[in-house]
């Protein structure tokens, strides 16, 4: 047990399992914050490469790692919440970078509004070299409702939340008995009980994307959809029994787009199907669906010459509307 001499305000928890490729760059971005008041736990999760010897390798007294044998995602976080000791726990992939602002502009976020029990804010994309890609997730400035975020997962990803610890550890953290969705399950359930969200309107976040990682386990996916559903379904069963159809089509929504642009372009297809099959409402939920589909069903359609000269217009388009989105998006809290 750390008996440390001060608590910071700030416990960054850090779940890794055989990341030594990307772990000493995701812990140096919180080195480089320049808010200083934090502890860094890094949870091994029974890696099989050097992550662990790694991360002991850093010789900053802020930076602690907890091994434990292999338990996945959501008993790693919640082994980190155990170990926390900070007013705000902050939760940080391994794969992921922060950019230097970020624990700064959360923590005014937090300390402005008592009310909010969690802050998050909006991710950039990055390769698997560190670069920027020029894209981003789409920016929204929502109120945050537990059925939203049935629909969406409006944090985006598990790096942009900060939590208040007591939060956490009133609801139980995170569901261990789920493999996937697992953070987009809690910020549910905590919307379901009435817990505040509170956006920080800039990209603080660098989110990294691996080729072929969003659709090469369409079937553990889906699953994983249904495990979530089945948990939300225990406390809000009015919510899934309306809005059940709806999300389906989302995740195939999101699955097509995903397998569109890795050009995996029947898989795109047949998502898309599957999207509008399910519940057509689908169409006007997000307002990139249109043009998702479209691309899709013209892809099917088009000789290839004419289809690939269209793609790389509509690239230059959907980089430039990301960008200029970004900048209008960039307003002061």
């Amino acid at each position: 047990m750390r008996k440390p001499a001060h608590t910071p305000k700030f416990s960054v928890v850090i779940p890794a399992y055989n990341v030594s490729a990307y772990i000493a760059d995701c812990v140096n971005s919180v080195l480089a914050q320049t808010e200083t008041d934090f502890e860094v736990i890094v949870v091994d999760d029974g890696s099989t490469d050097d992550t662990a010897q790694i991360v002991s390798s850093f010789v900053d007294p802020r930076v602690h790692l907890v091994r434990r044998s292999n338990g996945g995602l959501a008993t790693a976080r919640n082994t980190g919440i155990r170990a926390a000791i900070g007013e705000f726990v902050a939760f940080l992939d391994a794969d992921d970078r922060w950019c230097p602002e970020k624990l700064a502009a959360h923590r005014q976020a937090l300390e402005q509004d008592p009310n909010a029990s969690v802050s998050y804010d909006w991710s950039v994309f990055i390769n698997k070299q560190g670069q920027r890609t020029g894209l981003s997730m789409a920016q929204t400035q929502k109120v945050i409702t537990h059925e939203a975020l049935l629909l969406k997962n409006y944090l985006g990803n598990g790096s942009t939340a900060v939590v208040r610890r007591s939060v956490l550890e009133e609801t139980g953290g995170f569901d261990e008995s789920l493999r996937r969705f697992v953070d987009h399950e809690l910020w549910v359930r905590l919307a379901f009980h009435g817990h505040h969200f509170r956006l920080v309107p800039h990209q603080l976040t660098e989110y990294r994307i691996h080729p072929a990682s969003f659709t090469a386990d369409t079937q553990r996916m889906l699953k994983g959809l249904e495990a979530f559903l089945t948990k939300i379904a225990t406390y809000a069963p009015d919510s899934i029994k309306r809005l059940a159809p709806l999300a389906i089509a989302c995740t195939h929504r999101w699955m097509a787009r995903a397998a569109f642009v890795e050009g995996n372009y029947p898989k795109a297809y047949q998502h898309a199907l599957q999207a509008l099959r399910t519940s057509p409402q689908v169409l006007w939920r997000d307002q990139r669906a249109p043009i998702t589909f479209a691309a899709i069903f013209l892809q099917a359609i088009a000789p290839k010459p004419i289809f690939n000269g269209m793609l790389q217009l509509g690239h230059r388009f959907a980089t430039g509307w990301f960008q200029d989105h970004s900048k209008k998006n960039q307003i002061l809290w």
